[in-house]
């Protein structure tokens, strides 16, 4: 797979895992213990080697590249010191563990490039591959009872077990399990062949250097564990705080008691529709609505039943209205703003003339109001062209003048604020939607 895909698979895994309300706790204990041999819970542990095998895609193009120098500066110092191994049929072995080593090594340079063959690399091809090399290095360093030839296939043993443990991005256990297989495939090829073994050679050149290096994978390993579970924590306490952030956004600009927006976020929105309504030379249109006698709705009914009547009728506004760049917001006590982009004085009389009618609909009783016998609201309309002579004050003054005339009509109408032609001032067409 591509960087770009593992990328993907790597966040999906990590997102599932935060989601886990187990995992915060499962890893602060486990980072809390710390103990010397660390076993994650099978869904960490698929994370933790996902993420193990987009290092190894992330590196094998440059690693199969230095490989691949490291091969040619292997061979070109064999054929300078010792040409006669490539010439004389008798050192078949070291001649097959070039050849072996060479075409294992092309071919991963093959695969460099194409990303979709890493995943099956590093899972199936990787430690065969760093077996079969390391076997046919063991085997070659003893072969023969030429001592410059065995102290030669040392360094490339060592090499290669540098190589295998440290570049690779395998586990620890893995890394031992290609040791101790290529060990014992190369005693029991020297026990077929009765081949002498140079015992200090092998175990300083093999055994000795392994020990080390299995130790060092064992604690850098570890260390990467303990790093991991930290990452962890980091993405669980980001994702946390950016819950709180977007909550606490939410509700800087929304109104705890309607669910509808707040004075600041309509206010925003105000300032932003504005600039447009005037950059696209469009109609803007703003609704003052006042729910009529509400004091008296309150006094009678409580506190309560006026918190639920403000609820249902600001979801009634709501859903009245059926363009998605439409607002509403609570203004302020019983007070509500409906702001209408690119709204003429007809559009905006449409959309008053609907909210009325739906709050008649809910039917909420109201037994002290001097309307009706259910709750009613008013409204006052201004729907102007912004320009420069024109100010966002206008809009909120001229609406809350016509809302004032809609209440002195009567109640439960609506009065409409329009521009006259003259922009100097403007005049009442007073409308009743009854």
């Amino acid at each position: 797979m591509d960087n770009a895909a593992a990328n993907g698979r790597l966040q999906s895994l990590m997102s599932e895992l935060i989601t886990d309300s187990s995992v915060s706790l499962y890893v602060q204990n486990l980072l809390h213990r710390a103990p010397l041999l660390i076993q994650f819970r099978p869904d960490i542990e698929h994370c933790f080697l996902t993420k193990r095998a987009q290092e190894f895609s992330l590196i094998f193009r440059i690693a199969s590249f230095l490989w691949l120098a490291l091969y040619i500066a292997i061979l070109s110092g064999a054929w300078l010191n010792f040409s006669y191994i490539f010439k004389d049929s008798g050192y078949m072995i070291w001649q097959s563990a070039f050849l072996v080593s060479g075409v294992i090594i092309v071919a991963l340079n093959i695969c460099a490039y194409l990303p979709k063959t890493h995943d099956f690399i590093y899972q199936n091809i990787v430690a065969p591959a760093a077996t079969l090399t390391l076997y046919q290095l063991l085997v070659g360093s003893v072969a023969y009872p030429d001592g410059f030839l065995n102290v030669y296939a040392s360094y490339n043993i060592i090499i290669t077990m540098i190589v295998t443990i440290f570049s690779l991005r395998l586990l620890w256990q893995k890394s031992a399990l290609i040791m101790i297989c290529s060990s014992l495939m190369a005693y029991a090829s020297l026990f077929i062949n009765d081949w002498h073994v140079p015992m200090l050679q092998f175990l300083h050149a093999f055994v000795l250097i392994a020990v080390v290096l299995l130790n060092i994978s064992f604690f850098v390993e570890r260390r990467e564990r303990l790093g991991f579970l930290n990452e962890i924590l980091v993405v669980i306490k980001s994702s946390e705080l950016a819950r709180i952030n977007a909550y606490l956004a939410t509700i800087a600009r929304e109104d705890a008691l309607s669910g509808l927006a707040n004075r600041r976020a309509f206010d925003d929105c105000l300032e932003k529709e504005w600039e447009r309504s005037r950059r696209e030379e469009q109609p803007l249109a703003l609704l003052f609505i006042d729910i009529d006698h509400f004091k008296l709705y309150n006094d009678t009914y409580g506190h309560a039943a006026g918190d639920d009547c403000l609820r249902q009728v600001g979801h009634t506004m709501k859903k009245a209205l059926l363009r998605p760049a439409d607002t509403v917001a609570r203004y302020g006590g019983e007070e509500f703003v409906v702001l209408l982009p690119a709204t003429d004085s007809q559009g905006a009389e449409e959309v008053a003339e609907r909210i009325i009618r739906a709050i008649d609909v809910l039917a909420i009783p109201h037994k002290r109001s001097l309307v009706a016998f259910h709750v009613t609201a008013s409204i006052g309309i201004c729907s102007i062209m912004p320009h420069e002579r024109h100010t966002i004050n206008n809009l909120l003054e001229n609406a809350d003048a016509a809302l004032y005339k809609a209440k002195t009509a009567g109640r439960r109408c609506f009065k409409h604020y329009q521009e006259p032609q003259s922009l100097t001032s403007f005049t009442f067409n007073n409308k009743n939607s009854m």
